[in-house]
């Protein structure tokens, strides 16, 4: 009985020693720990409320660095007043003046051009087309140079009827009507812009390049898109006008292409 209850001593003793050794070494074992560790972080990094410190931002998620790299033909004053909009989170208004030929109601080149804005810029801009069928005089007497002053744009592309001009309007009148508009706008970026060209024209070229030096001279910004477009005295040149009744009557297809590529790479640089 002795040397029983001996054994079963000894077999006790030696078993509470390996449970022992055994539970110690699993409260002791590192690996155990760093998963519970990994989550623990993960939930507390959900839960713990933010301190007022202030996130670092990604210039890439900031509109700046992209929208600003495209107006890099613009002149300085109309990229500094985009970068004034954007810091207040207003839209940079543009106003498209000029006649029917940016095709308002048939998809021309004005419609086409709102919508690569629109597209490029997004909500920090708003452009409206202001299209009208009228010679420079009309448009000043009508009072319609004051629709566009009401929307208050940042940026005026002024395209000032001089091919309705041609003809009816004296060119001091067409220069006067242009002074007259921009002092109502004066707050403004003006940019002019001649009419699309004509096949074989006599007195209109001349009128167009009098246009230029009138914009350099005032100090406004003058696109040439006729560089676009083919010479007006060659044959290539006819595809790009319509024709009714033997007159150029609009520019086709081709012309309003080549219209508003010519726009779009400058008010989108790429």
């Amino acid at each position: 009985m002795k040397i029983f209850t001996a054994i079963l001593s000894a077999v006790v003793v030696i078993a509470v020693l390996v449970v022992g050794h055994l539970y110690w070494g699993y409260k002791t074992d590192p690996s155990r720990f760093k998963p519970d560790s990994v989550a623990v972080k993960a939930e507390k990094a959900k839960a713990e409320p933010a301190t007022g410190k202030k996130r670092s931002v990604n210039k890439a998620d900031q509109p700046e660095t992209s929208l600003v790299a495209y107006t890099k033909n613009w002149p300085k004053k109309a990229r500094a007043d985009f970068k004034t909009a954007l810091s207040k989170e207003r839209a940079y208004k543009i106003a498209i003046v000029g006649s029917d030929a940016m095709g308002a109601n048939t998809h021309g080149w004005g419609p086409q051009l709102k919508q690569a804005l629109q597209d490029a810029y997004g909500s920090y801009v708003s452009v409206s087309l202001f299209a009208y069928h009228l010679n420079s005089d009309e448009f000043i007497r009508e009072g319609k140079y004051k629709d566009v002053a009401h929307f208050k744009p940042d940026l005026i592309l002024f395209e000032p009827f001089i091919l309705i001009n041609n003809g009816a309007v004296a060119m001091d009148n067409q220069l006067d009507d242009i002074k007259t508009a921009a002092a109502a706008w004066d707050d403004a970026v003006l940019m002019i812009q001649p009419s699309y060209p004509l096949y074989k024209a006599a007195n209109y070229p001349a009128q167009v390049k009098e246009l230029a030096s009138y914009a350099k001279k005032e100090g406004y910004t003058y696109l040439d898109h006729w560089k676009n477009w083919p010479d007006p005295d060659s044959d290539a040149f006819k595809s790009y006008v319509t024709f009714q009744n033997g007159e150029q009557t609009a520019p086709s297809n081709k012309g309003t292409k080549a219209w508003y590529d010519y726009l779009r790479k400058f008010f989108i640089a790429e």
